[in-house]
């Protein structure tokens, strides 16, 4: 299962690793823990295989940056780097692409940067951080790392936290690294939408590989959800009535209320728990709200 930028909130995560049991999940980046990583997620590392890749708000502070690579799972970094995970190789590719080291649009030998040691040489020492390259652009993507992955395939999947060309703000750089491991899937965070990238009409069904979005709290589940059901996705949602209630009864605020885990419901979404055939007992509880009754 691929995870959605969590900003911090690793709860719908948690959530759906207790109902469906994956074999491994994959942060998509900008996970921004509170804590470090395996504190975040230690009621779940029994029960699933944890990766990850960085996104580019995941060095906006000193604590975000060493609560994923100073935890006790910076070795399930897959940036730069294949993986067989769960019977995949999977391919991960972190970061953003900065104009400052290197526009993949540009030839890769026009890159300002090929390395992050080479930018690290040019900085005086004030300009350093832990006497490295600034924290900000350790969620950059450099060239070498880039190329080093581009000769390490081929593999199935390929994770990232940019985006293929097919989105408005996506990249050739990922279609081509994607056609040179020849994988199957790509599946990326950043851009908080969730899209079928082929069956949405913006790559042809005989593309070479086909590409998923996944928005901030949802997932997606490959190639199967645990359950066994065929979609691929995001959660499905509620039934249009049960949409209805909780905007009546929370207004603006009816889907932040469906989309939190709540004790009550097993640890799971409102949304989910009336995915999964509990829509009764959401609807119970949303009447109750509303009436003042006992929950």
């Amino acid at each position: 299962m691929f995870f959605g930028d969590a900003h911090g909130d690793l709860d719908p995560v948690i959530a759906a690793v207790e109902r469906f049991r994956p074999g491994a999940i994959m942060l998509l980046g900008d996970i921004q823990a509170r804590q470090p990583l395996h504190i975040e997620l230690q009621s779940i590392l029994n029960l699933t295989e944890v990766w990850w890749v960085p996104g580019n708000h995941d060095t906006d502070t000193a604590e975000y940056h060493d609560h994923a690579w100073h935890s006790e799972l910076a070795d399930r970094n897959l940036h730069g780097r294949i993986v067989e995970i769960a019977g995949y190789k999977v391919a991960g590719l972190g970061g953003i692409f900065r104009s400052k080291i290197w526009d993949p649009r540009r030839p890769i030998e026009e890159a300002a940067f090929q390395s992050s040691d080479a930018m690290r040489r040019t900085m005086k020492s004030h300009e350093r951080w832990r006497d490295g390259i600034s924290r900000k652009h350790r969620s950059s993507i450099f060239p070498d790392e880039y190329q080093r992955l581009l000769r390490s395939g081929p593999a199935d999947i390929l994770v990232t936290h940019e985006a293929p060309s097919a989105h408005p703000h996506g990249w050739k750089a990922i279609d081509e690294l994607a056609e040179k491991l020849s994988v199957q899937l790509i599946v990326h965070g950043h851009h908080h939408e969730s899209r079928d990238y082929i069956s949405e009409g913006l790559m042809p069904a005989a593309a070479p590989f086909c590409a998923f979005g996944v928005d901030m709290g949802s997932y997606l589940a490959w190639p199967r959800d645990p359950q066994g059901e065929t979609w691929l996705g995001s959660p499905p949602s509620p039934s249009q009535d049960l949409l209805d209630l909780a905007a009546q009864v929370f207004g603006a605020e009816a889907q932040a209320w469906l989309d939190k885990p709540y004790t009550l419901l097993e640890g799971q979404t409102p949304a989910a728990f009336a995915a999964g055939g509990g829509s009764d007992k959401v609807r119970s509880i949303l009447n109750s709200i509303q009436h003042g009754g006992v929950v």
